[in-house]
């Protein structure tokens, strides 16, 4: 029998609750997203994803795309046209993992896209991750 006592198991407070699903509405293609993203951050692209040294980026279709529900304020980010999912990379800090997407937030806006984080952290990134940000986020509509 192996003597674990001494060791620890990562809680998932460390590790998974920084995932992040940034919603990203523009009129580009994934591509031309891809290929931003990978400018804005300086790193690789592997087909649909880049690679940080602070985190893997995946550009992904939002199946849920709607062109009408989109401008709707306040929830109207859920149907905006591409997600990317965001993982931290293994041995990067947590500090460093939310500022690398606090200036991918700030370099979209900067960029009159709108961009919205929903993650276990919107509170400790620029605009509360964007969620609420009404007149910011030109040509959203009240329902």
């Amino acid at each position: 029998m192996i003597d674990l006592s001494g060791y620890t198991l990562p809680s998932m407070n460390d590790y998974d609750s920084l995932y992040c699903k940034l919603y990203v509405d523009c009129d580009v293609n994934r591509n031309e997203l891809v290929g931003l993203i990978a400018k804005l951050t300086s790193s690789r692209i592997e087909r649909w994803s880049v690679s940080t040294p602070e985190c893997e980026i995946d550009v992904r279709n939002n199946d849920d795309f709607d062109n009408n529900k989109r401008s709707k304020f306040p929830d109207g980010f859920l149907y905006y046209r591409f997600y990317l999912d965001i993982e931290r990379t293994e041995d990067t800090e947590r500090g460093s993992y939310i500022e690398s997407i606090s200036r991918l937030l700030e370099d979209f806006w900067l960029l009159s896209y709108k961009a919205v984080a929903a993650c276990d952290f919107e509170e400790e990134l620029p605009r509360k991750g964007g969620y609420n940000w009404q007149d910011k986020c030109s040509g959203l509509q009240s329902d």
